[in-house]
Parts: C-alpha cells; structure tokens; sequence
C-alpha cells in the first residue's frame, strides 16, 4: 500500500454531500466538505480506483503546494518554487487552468502565463531547454486556485478532461443534461439499483444510462481511458491494469429492469445510439411514447425526469398544462415508487398536485432548478 495523500475532488453545487459519502465508499478517509468539492485522504491505489469508479466527480486534483500570494509577482516566484522536474519532462506538455478570486489579481490568463513562465524558467535554468505547451491536449494540466485573501493552491488535475465525459455522448440534444449531475441526483434520491428505473421524458438518454451503469456495478472510468494521470512520469500502469480488471469483474450482466420514452422519435434515435456506445443496449429498453402513457411494473422503484421548462423548448402555457396530468398518471400508475423531477419552471410544484417530500436547489447549466422528490401512495 501507498502512503496517504491529500486531494481535492471538484463537482457541481448541491452534489458535495453525495460526492463524500461516494468518497468514503471507495476507500477514502478524512472527508471534508467545501463549496463545491471535498479534500479527502487515500493511497495511490485508492485514488487510482476511486478515478476508475467514481460517478459525482468532475475533477480530482491532486495539490502540490499552498501559499499566499498578492501580486502577480508573487505568483511567478510561488510557482517557480515548486520542484516541476519531480512532476514534469522536457518530452513532456503542459497546460495551465488558472481561477483567482482576488478583488485585483483575477486576469486568469495573464496569471495561467506567468505560472507557465515560472515552470519552463525552473527548465531553462536546469537544462538550457523547456517543455512545450499544449493547451488542447496536455500531458500535465496543472491547476493554480487563488482565493479572495490570496491563498494560492497549485495541483495536478489526475482526471485529464472532465470526468463527466464518460466517453458515451456521440449523440446529444438540445439541453443535454451534465452526466456528473445525473449520476449525484439519482444517488440523492436513494434509489435501490436492484428496483425499476424509469425515465419517461429521456431525451438523450443521459439518466438512462447513468442509472444503468449503477445497476451493472459498471465503473464509468471503464467507458474510457482517457486519464490525465496516465501520462505523468511516475504513472504505475501494471496497478492500473489490475484495477481495471478487477472493476471489470465486478460488473453485472442481467440487468433489464431500466425503461425510458420520449414523444420525440429523434430523441429516441440518439438514446439509442448513445446507449449503443455505452454498450447497454441490452440492458435498457426505450420506446417513444407520451409521458402520459408509460409502463409502470408493480412494486417499487424510481420515476426521474427532467420535463422541458424555460429557455430550453417549447411553448410555457403548453408545457405547464401538462404538469397536473403529469401528476394525475403519478398517482394512477406509480403506487409505491419514488418520483423525482428536475424543473426550471418555478411553478412546477404549485402546478403538479403532489406534496412534496424534499426538495433541492441545484444548478443545471446555468439554469436555477427544484430538484423536488415525492413518494407515491
């Protein structure tokens, strides 16, 4: 076993609670959390497989130094007296993403320049040489946070893009819904992976295939192996490899108790196709159909949906008639389950006619939704 590290683990607001206790399932200790995102401790191992398997995780940073700092100067020689030769090769690139909060120092490109000048100078100065930049497709991406009172935190980002980017999206919509988000609002619901899933307003199927991957025990890191960690100096590959296997032992077959519909034939067409990536086709069945008029089998089990509201499609009057129906069929049909919607419509839960069991505020894009839950009788 390694020894114990400190990272940071970056998501989206409202999820942080769900992200830690996701942590602390996959071996992590001393959780903390922050305005979106946890520090947490763990082996190498353990992060290794917690990039592997972890669901409500934009980013996982992995710091290298804190400080404070109050000019742009300070910046440069804060940066440049980190050891990059123990993180970085001339073979290889970097990027830099820079975020500042501080009232006078937040040009976050200037800033990102002058941490780049401080590496490749720490370069120059030992070899005569430096390693290139490359903003698209790095080798290491570094992170550098700088707080409103100047506190500087400089890390390696272990994900490489987005861990949201499962790899599965090859057909998307008009509002597709942040595969990060989907994961964490199902995990808040509490939605047993052993009881039906239905999603009756899918569109591309993001939900879908979430709530799939959690009923196979599937690791979404095995969609994908795109790591930013695998391309650092000191990466173990040979311990990579055996985590994957083992991820991919884990995974159950006989799953078939998922279903979703869209009235949207084109919509369908690209659940179908994203689900085909995501090599799930057998175990979600999908058809179009009203929201109205879905299946619902006996017993328990989860209803989600994300109706379309605002600045995203569609006629308002037309939409917010449909609500209290939405409501009615609730009632008529989901005897037992759990039904949970997001909405950016305000007046969704005045016009749906079910009481509320709990209710979330959370961002989706740059939208304010109710993320509101009631449970059937």
């Amino acid at each position: 076993m390694s020894s114990i590290q400190s990272y940071f683990a970056k998501t989206m607001p409202e999820l942080e609670g769900v992200l830690a206790n996701e942590l602390t399932e996959l071996g992590a200790t001393d959780t903390v959390i922050v305005n979106r995102g946890v520090t947490f401790s763990a082996s190498e191992d353990q992060l290794y497989r917690i990039l592997l398997h972890v669901r409500t995780a934009l980013r996982i940073f992995v710091p290298l130094a804190t400080g404070k700092v109050q000019t742009e100067a300070d910046v440069y020689e804060f940066v440049k007296s980190i050891n990059w030769l123990d993180h970085l090769s001339l073979q290889k690139t970097l990027a830099i993403d820079c975020l500042s909060f501080h009232p006078t120092m937040n040009h976050n490109i200037f800033l990102a320049q002058k941490s780049k000048d401080a590496i490749v100078d720490q370069f120059r100065d030992k070899y005569g040489l430096r390693p290139s930049v490359s903003p698209k497709d790095p080798d290491v991406l570094i992170n550098i946070h700088i707080a409103p009172d100047g506190t500087i935190v400089v890390s390696l980002d272990a994900s490489g893009r987005s861990l949201n980017q499962r790899g599965y999206r090859v057909a998307t919509g008009p509002a597709p819904l942040n595969e990060v988000l989907a994961a964490g609002l199902i995990k808040m619901t509490g939605w047993d992976p052993l009881t039906t899933f239905i999603d009756p307003m899918c569109g591309t199927g993001t939900f879908l295939i979430e709530a799939a991957l959690m009923a196979k025990n599937k690791a979404p890191g095995l969609l994908h192996d795109n790591f930013g960690i695998k391309r650092w100096p000191n990466f173990r590959q040979t311990l990579w490899k055996g985590l994957q296997q083992e991820a991919r032992d884990m995974v159950r077959k006989d799953v078939d108790w998922i279903f979703g519909s869209d009235n949207n034939e084109r919509a369908i067409d690209s659940t179908i196709k994203n689900l085909k990536m995501a090599r799930l086709t057998k175990n979600v069945r999908v058809r179009v159909g009203h929201v109205e008029k879905i299946y619902v089998p006996d017993g328990t089990g989860l209803i989600i949906m994300n109706p379309p509201y605002g600045e995203r499609m569609g006629d308002q009057e037309t939409l917010q008639a449909m609500y209290p129906r939405i409501g009615d069929m609730l009632k008529r049909n989901a005897k037992g389950y759990t039904a949970a919607i997001l909405t950016g419509d305000m007046q969704f839960k005045k016009m749906i006619g079910l009481k509320t069991s709990s209710r979330s505020s959370v961002l989706n894009g740059k939208i304010e939704c109710d993320f509101l839950q009631y449970k059937i009788f």
